[in-house]
């Protein structure tokens, strides 16, 4: 009985233990990196093993991913991570690999195996098309988590790696720029444990038959300082280019240089006519194998000519236009006067491929050239052209000394010439803009006289402001040069509630030092003040005239402006000018009470106003009966109460009211006003 209770407890205690100590994970087999000579070396992630039961690692290898499998290492040694083994013959035949983890608690257990990993075996064809198309096989499928992508590298020289890629795929197409070499290649993926599997090497003897790529010709100018064709393109992006090849345009595509290095991007055309003419170039790279790249897209330089047109006075442009930008999006003119420094005249569209230029300085040298620009800012410039400026001679004023309104809205004006220079003669003209369009109203053919007048009877300058100029007419019949422009004053005016009177004008212009001051003239019912009533700098422009003083007047105001010119005049003048006369009639103010009394405060009774015209009133009251009580045409009297002298009796009275307003308006008012005692 004894014997068997101890049997028992063993059981029970070998049971215990078997439970206690499960068998380990199997290592997490990571990477398989194939040597030069095709051994293998593998490389894992250990397992845990909290309970100290590791005895041992077994690799186990096959040529197929089906097996048989055979063990061919046994690693007593638990933190071990990588074996190499010897003699696998990788490069040529395929290494499938699996391992487990054998534990010794209390008997040998053996874990489940670990996934199984394939050597990458490298095919790499030559199609003989300057390609070497790559492809591999993964380590394993679908492909580990803790895998990177794939880093393809290529051989050469020999004992060089480089690296040609990095894909997601188990193939890869690399273009080959060596020139009829061997070349080797071979795939690198790294897991995430740190660890690198590398595959079998393969290649051959590749040839590089594909053309460099075209580079990009940029624009082709025009040296400012040889006037020679210069070219300036973009590297090609090939790195086996060695050069480039430059050709002409005579009919066909001539080459006619060549320039050694990648990165030489520029070339000037010594033997270039592009003073004379538009020349057009293209370009293409050549590789280290003597292969040339197509032919860029030709670019033609921008040829530009000059003509000087005397009678016109100006100098007219013509050039060819750009081709080779993909779009231009402007061509911007340059000048330069005597020799001096460039300066931008216009910017004009794209399509514009003549210009006209004007105010130029008689007897002097201009030169020109033309930039385009195109939609993605690169810039290209025509040759030189250039001018000396030979015009007729023309005088070296012409000046108008006054623009003077009269009070019909008529003007006077006075001119003055250089009466030393021959021309057709001068055209006076009239404007109601200071940019025309302009009218002419009189010519005088030249004489010797240094000084005209002229009366512009149709100048209505009571009703706007005028301008004036004198146009030079020159040998070719031309309009060669324009005196300054002469502006007249125009005054206006309204009156306002406040019994003042409004004025507004403009400065007068068209002299060279401006106004001294402006003077402002009044008259009252016809009459005018002694003096001006106003003094103003240039630039006042408003004036408020007060003229409830003035209420006993008809309230008819006249107003006109004397401008008196600044000294200082170049020319020695020192002039008068005015501005037209206005009228400003204050409308009549009427105030008639409705009752009064002889006894009280107001004793007598008669309408009273301001700016009331005398000349025709008339002012009539009536009783009930139609009897009449008042009659008066003087607006100053007044009627007191009375009849034939005795006092009237209280009561309700009727008036009529006669008068005429401005404009010659008659005006009649009926009322009625209640006598008190």
């Amino acid at each position: 009985m004894i014997q068997r209770l101890k049997y028992s407890l063993f059981f029970i205690l070998l049971l215990w233990r078997t439970l206690s100590f499960a068998a380990l994970d199997a290592p997490s087999l990571r990477c398989l990196d194939v040597k030069a000579n095709g051994d293998v070396e593998l490389s894992w992630v250990i397992p845990t093993d909290p309970t100290a039961v590791f005895d041992s690692y077994q690799i186990f290898h096959s040529t197929t991913l089906a097996g048989p499998y055979a063990l061919v290492a046994t690693i007593p040694v638990y933190a071990q991570n990588n074996w190499l083994h010897v003699g696998a013959n990788a490069q040529t035949t395929p290494g499938f690999y699996y391992m487990i983890t054998v534990s010794d608690a209390p008997v040998f257990q053996y874990s489940v195996p670990s996934d199984s990993l394939g050597t990458m075996m490298l095919t790499a064809l030559n199609p003989l098309n300057g390609t070497a198309p790559l492809s591999w096989n993964s380590l394993h499928m679908p492909p580990l988590g803790t895998s990177g992508n794939y880093n393809v590298l290529y051989e050469y020289p020999a004992g060089t790696w480089n690296a040609a890629g990095t894909t997601l795929f188990t193939s890869f197409l690399d273009t080959i720029d060596i020139c009829n070499n061997q070349v080797n290649f071979r795939i690198e993926q790294t897991d995430a444990s740190g660890c690198i599997s590398v595959s079998s090497i393969d290649g051959d003897v590749y040839q590089n038959i594909i053309p460099p790529d075209i580079p990009e010709l940029d624009s082709v100018s025009v040296n400012p300082a040889t006037q020679n064709a210069v070219i300036g393109w973009q590297p090609s992006s090939s790195g086996d280019t060695e050069g480039y090849i430059i050709y002409l345009f005579t009919g066909v595509w001539m080459p006619i240089d060549t320039v050694w290095g990648i990165n030489t991007t520029t070339y000037e055309n010594l033997s270039s006519t592009a003073d004379l003419n538009s020349e057009s170039y293209c370009v293409a790279a050549i590789d280290s194998c003597a292969t040339t790249s197509p032919l860029t897209t030709g670019h033609s330089t921008i040829f530009l000519s000059s003509t000087v047109d005397p009678c016109n006075r100006s100098v007219n442009l013509s050039w060819s236009a750009y081709s080779g930008f993909p779009g231009i999006t402007e061509y911007i003119i340059y000048f330069a006067e005597n020799g001096g420094s460039w300066s931008v005249l216009d910017v004009v569209s794209n399509s514009t491929v003549q210009y006209e230029i004007l105010n130029l300085e008689n007897d002097s040298s201009y030169c020109f050239y033309i930039s385009a620009v195109s939609i993605n800012g690169d810039t290209t410039s025509s040759n030189f052209s250039c001018e000396l400026v030979d015009f007729p001679e023309l005088p070296a004023y012409v000046y108008i000394r006054y623009a003077s309104v009269n009070t019909d809205g008529s003007v006077d004006l006075k001119w003055v010439n250089d009466r030393n220079v021959y021309v057709l003669g001068y055209s006076l003209q009239r404007s109601l803009s200071p940019t025309g369009p302009w009218t002419s109203i009189d010519y005088k053919s030249y004489t010797a006289t240094p000084e005209y007048i002229f009366t512009d009877a149709t100048a209505n300058a009571d009703l706007q402001s005028v301008f004036y100029r004198v146009a030079v007419i020159d040998s070719c019949s031309n309009e060669a040069m324009h005196s300054d422009t002469a502006r007249t004053i125009f005054l206006r005016g309204e009156p306002l509630g406040d019994l003042s009177n409004e004025l507004i004008w403009n400065d007068y212009e068209g002299w060279p030092t401006g106004a001294q001051e402006y003077k402002l003239h009044r008259m009252i019912d016809h009459v005018p003040d002694p003096a001006p009533i106003a003094t103003f700098a240039a630039g006042a422009e408003y004036y408020a005239d007060d003229v409830a003083p003035y209420y006993l007047s008809y309230g008819l105001f006249n107003y006109r402006i004397e401008c008196i010119e600044a000294a200082g005049n170049p020319l020695g003048y020192n002039d008068t000018t005015w501005s037209n006369q206005i009228e400003i009639q204050q409308l009549p103010r009427l105030f008639i009470a409705n009752a009064f009394s002889p006894t009280g405060y107001n004793t007598t009774f008669c309408p009273f106003g301001v700016y009331i015209d005398h000349t025709s009133y008339s002012f009539i009251i009536f009783n009930e009966l139609g009897e009449e009580m008042f009659n008066t045409t003087d607006f100053y009297e007044c009627w007191d109460g009375t009849n034939d002298g005795s006092p009237a009796p209280c009561a309700v009275y009727h008036y009529i009211l006669r008068m005429t307003l401005p404009g010659d308006l008659a005006f009649t008012k009926r009322g009625h006003i209640t006598l008190l005692r």
